[in-house]
């Protein structure tokens, strides 16, 4: 769990920005939107989404929603945030897929889905707690109500520079972690963005009777 003071500091920088610009990446802090468009195929090469319900944590505006209705690929979506504004916003928008305001973290979720993603919503650098607990945390929980794939994006520490209020994390760290949990991970560093995205799927049955599914 992201440690009270840390959650309030996140809520409010998103909330200032949100106050500024509005319904705009910006108000995302995640970069520009070809940027983004280039995160969201990085997924969508990966994983077969069509026809698959999805739990897309820290959704921001549901801008990866519109993405896959963009690319003609059909989902029963759920976005959850932490950010009630936001919220409200993607209600407005996508008034056929569901939203709710949920701290992924500490909040009791009972649903599985097919697939969880969560891009560009953990690289805030935490003050009062561990970046690498709560991102492994939230990988084994993801990956627990996943029936297919769960899938997190973050910041690399493979970078040029790193700036203050970002956490960058080690790639070979969190693929050993993703690997005592399940034998079938992907790590993919390979897209055009100081980032990677680490990819857990589900054991296949027969392969390890304690863990199949």
């Amino acid at each position: 769990m992201v440690n009270i003071s840390d959650k309030e500091w996140i809520i409010k920088r998103y909330l200032d920005r949100f106050e500024k610009y509005g319904l705009d990446i910006k108000s995302l802090a995640s970069g520009n939107k070809q940027r983004q468009a280039i995160r969201f195929n990085s997924f969508i090469k990966v994983c077969n989404f069509d026809g698959h319900s999805v739990l897309d944590i820290g959704c921001g505006f549901a801008d990866f929603y519109q993405h896959l209705k963009d690319n003609n690929i059909n989902v029963k979506y759920t976005g959850i945030d932490i950010c009630s504004p936001f919220i409200d916003v993607c209600k407005e928008r996508f008034p056929e897929a569901t939203f709710e305001v949920i701290d992924f973290h500490e909040d009791s979720i009972v649903d599985k889905f097919d697939f969880i993603i969560s891009s560009q919503a953990f690289n805030n650098n935490l003050i009062d707690d561990n970046n690498i607990k709560v991102i492994k945390d939230v990988i084994k929980k993801a990956y627990n109500l996943s029936n297919i794939c769960c899938a997190v994006d973050m910041v690399s520490s493979y970078v040029d520079y790193q700036e203050d209020h970002l956490f960058y994390y080690n790639p070979e760290e969190i693929f050993r972690y993703a690997k005592s949990i399940t034998k079938r991970v992907l790590l993919k560093h390979d897209y055009e963005l100081f980032e990677f995205i680490i990819l857990l799927f589900k054991d296949f049955e027969g392969w390890n009777p304690s863990t199949s599914v």
